[in-house]
């Protein structure tokens, strides 16, 4: 499967070397109003923040980022008293090609107090293709518009350092409200709950969304979209409904076997499904997927959709040092090659096949540059290799299920879902599950030559295929 740089691998390229303890401030909540000059290609926003600091010391400034093209116009208390900031278009610390606009705000936030500001911004949004996220073509267009974390579309605490993004954007979820003004043959998608759409005099609706559950992120797809609901799944599509009627269909099957294998999930609300435009990198949270065209009318393979449905049930995995190897690309690929063989009887095999198919291609890999072999996995993230992490890790998870066995494989990962989803985890903590739920098995040197050092690269030099892995270990 084509693999994109997406912001996902930019907030794990330099962890390592910049690890930190979290920032204390944090948003608790985000007031979103949105509009467009289509013809000179601009969003105007004003953005109402409640900003908490966690921490025992006063705060006296803070730090935001937004997008390159976009400036701040004014800076405001609740109460309506302007606040003086300085802002700058700067290079990130550990990531020279990417620029943002870095604001940083005069407003002092008492211990465990905290404050709200008043933020009206706005700009050309151009996308960050030149940096080599060439996912990130975000624009202000009437074809197709995207609002979201990955440009910086919307003002977010952060200093410029993706380190410090690593560190800190998913400590703390927020709340959220957006309202949003397009013409009238354009439609708002959103993964939030719809609370309003009211006709305006001047032929444009305004869209209210509320989130559904405390999230991490805002995305906001706006588009002549068409939409499909189902009884799991909300679908918002450009063109092509048959595809819709397809991805609807599979996309409840697969809804369905990962909850019998893994359990529901915690929050009871649908999921949201946005096609994007082509090559815009596909992206899952709990209850929203922005799943691009190719993925999209690609009737024929739902890899991609059955990959990101599966990152539904996975826990954010956060390190107390350096950055994650996300071996959870690995797992989604494990489980979207499971699930096709599983609902299609012609896909018999599948699974094995991938996994030695991954197997020959990390042989490759190694030929061509021998010094992978001595980077782990748990090294991945911080070494700059992640697009490894779909593939090493598929097969680590394969040797697993294949190993233990189809029950105790779900049941540990139904177990760590459950106990972590609401905390986070660090791999440790999911190394020391399994170990726990299979006291009885040798675990530690499994997951010592898979996670921790590179003895795992011997059976990939030998040539060793999958059955005579599971089999090592079997025997051992």
């Amino acid at each position: 499967m084509k693999r994109t740089f997406t912001f996902a691998m930019l907030l794990i390229l330099s962890a390592g070397l910049f690890a930190q303890n979290p920032y204390p401030l944090v948003t608790d909540h985000y007031h979103l109003e949105i509009s467009f000059d289509y013809r000179n290609e601009t969003l105007q926003g004003n953005c109402r923040m409640t900003i908490l600091n966690q921490s025992d010391s006063a705060i006296t400034q803070i730090p935001l980022i937004l997008y390159r093209l976009m400036k701040v116009n004014t800076l405001k208390t609740d109460d309506g008293i302007e606040l003086d900031f300085h802002q700058s278009v700067v290079q990130y610390e550990d990531f020279t090609k990417l620029q943002v606009n870095h604001i940083l705000v005069d407003y002092e936030i008492p211990p465990h107090g905290s404050r709200v500001i008043h933020i009206d911004y706005g700009g050309h949004l151009l996308g960050y293709t030149e940096t080599g996220m060439r996912y990130i073509t975000d624009r202000v267009s009437p074809e197709f518009t995207l609002i979201r974390m990955d440009a910086y579309a919307y003002p977010i605490i952060s200093k410029p350092a993706s380190a410090f993004l690593i560190n800190n954007i998913r400590t703390h979820l927020f709340d959220y409200d957006i309202v949003v003004r397009v013409p009238d043959t354009l439609m708002v998608a959103s993964g939030g709950r719809l609370q309003s759409k009211i006709p305006e005099a001047d032929n444009t609706i305004t869209y209210r969304y509320a989130s559904k559950k405390p999230a991490w992120r805002i995305d906001i797809a706006i588009a002549p979209y068409n939409q499909l609901n189902s009884e799991v799944l909300d679908i918002f599509y450009l063109n092509d409904e048959e595809s819709a009627s397809r991805i609807a269909e599979s996309g409840t099957d697969a809804m369905q076997q990962y909850t019998q294998w893994w359990g529901k999930l915690q929050s009871p609300e649908a999921v949201t499904i946005i096609e994007t435009e082509r090559n815009s990198g596909g992206q899952a949270d709990e209850l929203v997927i922005l799943l691009p065209e190719e993925s999209f009318s690609n009737i024929s393979n739902f890899h991609n959709l059955y990959h990101e449905l599966a990152h539904l049930w996975h826990v954010a995995i956060r390190e107390s040092e350096g950055s994650s190897p996300r071996w959870e690309e690995g797992l989604a690929d494990f489980s979207a090659y499971l699930l096709n063989e599983t609902l299609f009887e012609d896909k018999a095999g599948l699974l094995k096949r991938a996994a030695n198919h991954n197997l020959r291609r990390l042989k490759r890999d190694f030929d061509r540059n021998p010094a992978l072999q001595s980077i782990p996995l748990m090294d991945y993230g911080n070494r700059r290799i992640t697009n490894l992490s779909y593939v090493q890790p598929m097969v680590l998870f394969s040797v697993l299920y294949y190993w233990l066995g189809e029950e105790v494989f779900h049941q540990t990962l139904a177990g760590f879902y459950q106990q972590h989803i609401n905390t986070g985890a660090s791999t440790l903590d999911f190394v020391n599950y399994w170990k726990q739920m299979s006291p009885s098995i040798p675990l530690d040197t499994f997951f010592e030559d898979w996670m921790y050092t590179t003895r795992f690269t011997e059976f990939v030099m030998e040539g060793k295929e999958l059955d005579e892995i599971v089999s090592h270990y079997s025997q051992n």
